[in-house]
């Protein structure tokens, strides 16, 4: 046992003991490692983990024909959100209402059995909105843990924090927002795209005002080129700078706002 090892640590300890699948079994152990203390009296713990953890993964692998495919969904879009929550709470409805998917909405317990997907317009930016199905299958749990947001829909507070349980004890730290489906769609897209802590800048080239484009909030120039073509970097000039009634000529550190409408010149 590793010495001063946190609560958590023996409780992933406990999950690993009872799981009964692989799929289980490596994510407990994949906690245990992230909550073991890294110091010398705790190297040969570690590595007798990590060896075990090497042996799981390589048996799933054989399991699943030697190739160790996981169910998963392509990243669309300029940011991927999945809509979680326990059956009937609404997530087929918030769905449809912020996207164009057309997802099945009916009275019956576990009518999504897949993940259903659709696209969200904000402000001209597309973002790739999931519905995950409350079978909760290990398999979707692993989008779930790679997705960029979490949109956690309740029926009520005690189903909220049962929700947030769940996530806990499956090692999801994804991050995550509680949201209402029956708000109004506008302040729902708003609250979504808040949380990902993004701005929108806007490409200019021959005098026109073009494409919008996401990017994180801090992001300078140079990213803003780079998403473009990395040939805009290496034969980087001057950027001209549009903000409100400001024109500047910027270089590749300068910092974006919301709001910027920028145009690169090259060599």
């Amino acid at each position: 046992m590793p010495v001063n090892a946190p609560p958590e640590y023996y409780k992933a300890e406990e999950k690993f003991k009872s799981a009964r699948s692989i799929e289980e079994k490596i994510l407990a152990l994949e906690e245990m490692i992230r909550l073991m203390p890294k110091h010398h009296g705790s190297e040969a713990a570690l590595a007798q983990l990590k060896s075990r953890l090497a042996k799981l993964r390589k048996e799933q692998i054989s399991k699943k024909g030697g190739r160790g495919k996981k169910v998963g969904i392509a990243k669309e879009g300029d940011a991927q959100i999945c809509i979680i929550g326990f059956t009937q709470s609404g997530k087929s409805s918030l769905l449809n209402k912020i996207t164009n998917a057309n997802a099945v909405v009916s009275s019956h317990p576990y009518t999504t059995s897949k993940p259903a997907v659709g696209t969200m317009d904000y402000e001209g930016i597309k973002l790739q909105i999931i519905e995950i199905p409350s079978t909760f299958q290990p398999e979707y749990l692993s989008i779930v843990r790679s997705t960029d947001l979490l949109a956690l829909v309740s029926k009520n507070k005690t189903e909220s924090k049962k929700l947030e349980n769940f996530l806990k004890e499956n090692y999801i730290r994804t991050l995550s927002i509680n949201v209402n489906p029956l708000d109004d769609r506008r302040s729902i897209k708003e609250q979504i795209w808040s949380a990902l802590d993004m701005i929108i800048v806007y490409t200019r080239a021959k005098g026109q005002i073009k494409t919008p484009m996401a990017l994180k909030k801090g992001a300078a120039v140079r990213d803003f080129a780079e998403r473009i073509h990395k040939d805009f970097v290496k034969n980087f000039r001057i950027a001209r700078l549009y903000r409100g009634k400001k024109i500047m000529q910027v270089g590749l550190n300068y910092k974006l706002q919301a709001g910027d409408i920028v145009e690169i010149y090259a060599r």
